[in-house]
């Protein structure tokens, strides 16, 4: 016999520990570390230098709009043609 009272699991229990579509992260998804939320790929206008470079792949946080680029998506950026783009990047 136990002195703590036996916690009965209620269905309620069970729905919050199970894993369900919005708190299931892929295995090497980039987050936020701001938010620690999982950042969205976004494609946009970008502007380097007076030069707008279109339909740009960048990811995105969901909660406070912070962008970031992957190393793949910067090396896209500096394919794009113009030197600008080069140069926005330290190149």
């Amino acid at each position: 016999m136990s002195i703590y009272p036996r916690q009965k699991l209620g269905q309620k229990s069970l729905e919050r520990n199970s894993p369900n579509k919005s708190n299931i992260m892929k295995a090497n998804a980039l987050l936020c570390p701001t938010c620690c939320v999982e950042y969205v790929e976004v494609e946009f206008d970008f502007e380097v230098d007076g030069v707008i470079l279109h339909n740009v792949k960048a990811l995105r946080c969901p909660e406070c709009e912070e962008e970031a680029f992957t190393p793949q998506q910067i090396e896209a950026i500096m394919k794009k043609p113009t030197s600008s783009s080069l140069n926005f990047f330290g190149h």
